[in-house]
């Protein structure tokens, strides 16, 4: 009733709705139920997106689906706890769930992606960012330190067939001074790597390790050094700084990304700039933005034989 009185005699005074409420549609589509606060999301809310086809995501890399977040809000962002989920007709599958903060993944939290793949740890500003480990659909399971999305620190890979490697990784690969494990042949090599590619190592056989009672088809041979130490520290000091590369930023992470997803329509300049009268692509559906097809055909001249 006071509601009621304060809009009859102040029309113009925005309501400010706080509290529970029931479920609120949006015009473009999409709904809210859950709790509010001064006209936005606060508390423990539900949040689903309109339902969008394939043909509205065509170009991006959202599939079709309904969006669901269930979770806390706080003044319209999520922040807290919550999980974000998708439907597709009556399937749900759950994508993250975990801690927010100012509307993006942070702290802890699990991530399912579409190809498989399986994330657990850190997150900051919805990037994996700390201590972590992830599954992948390959059968290899990574457990160590990230960094913008990318692995980077000491970590160990768990291949699928059954070797290992721990040492330090840099911008997502092997960089700097490691351990790899070769279970079935029972051999240790510790070495230098440089993005994923062994610059200098040193290999020793381990019948203890060995998942084959086989002896191994590849015996280390005997060694005729005088000073295998020092030949060793030297080599190891060359590519010792590999190990210390600095971590990407969160913009270049950004960049890149912008990068791959425009990359295909970059490659497609080249081929309408063409000085040439010949259509060398008469079914590709796309049509030239620029002159330069009339100017190619002012400048050539060409003779009917």
């Amino acid at each position: 009733m006071s509601t009621c009185l304060e809009r009859f005699f102040c029309p113009n005074k925005p309501v400010c709705s706080s509290g529970r409420r029931a479920t609120f549609y949006y015009p473009g589509g999409g709904s809210y139920s859950g709790y509010w606060l001064c006209n936005k999301h606060q508390g423990w809310g539900v949040k689903k997106t309109a339902k969008r086809t394939s043909q509205y995501f065509f170009g991006k890399k959202h599939p079709e689906g309904q969006l669901i977040y269930e979770g806390d809000w706080v003044m319209n962002k999520r922040q807290g706890v919550g999980s974000m989920l998708r439907k597709r007709g009556t399937e749900l599958q759950l994508i993250y769930s975990g801690r927010w903060y100012d509307d993006m993944k942070c702290g802890e939290g699990k991530q399912f992606y579409s190809d498989g793949c399986v994330y657990f740890g850190k997150w900051i500003r919805n990037r994996r960012h700390g201590l972590g480990i992830q599954w992948y659909n390959d059968g290899n399971i990574y457990a160590g330190e990230w960094e913008t999305d990318f692995r980077h620190g000491l970590g160990v890979m768990f291949y699928a067939n059954g070797n290992r490697y721990e040492g330090h990784f840099a911008r997502g690969y092997k960089n700097g001074e490691g351990v790899f494990y070769h279970m079935h042949t029972g051999q240790i090599q510790k070495g230098m790597w440089e993005n994923d590619n062994l610059k200098t190592s040193m290999i020793q056989d381990e019948p203890i390790i060995r998942c084959n009672a086989a002896i191994t088809s590849y015996p280390i041979p005997r060694n005729y050094l005088k000073y295998p130490n020092e030949i060793m520290r030297e080599l190891f000091q060359r590519y010792k700084a590999l190990s210390n590369k600095p971590h990407r930023r969160f913009n270049d992470r950004v960049s890149l990304a912008f990068i791959h997803h425009h990359r295909q329509y970059a490659s497609c300049e080249e081929r309408f700039a063409s000085p040439t009268m010949v259509d060398l692509y008469p079914k590709d559906g796309f049509g030239c933005t620029c002159d330069c097809e009339n100017v190619a055909r002012n400048e050539c001249n060409f003779s009917q034989i």
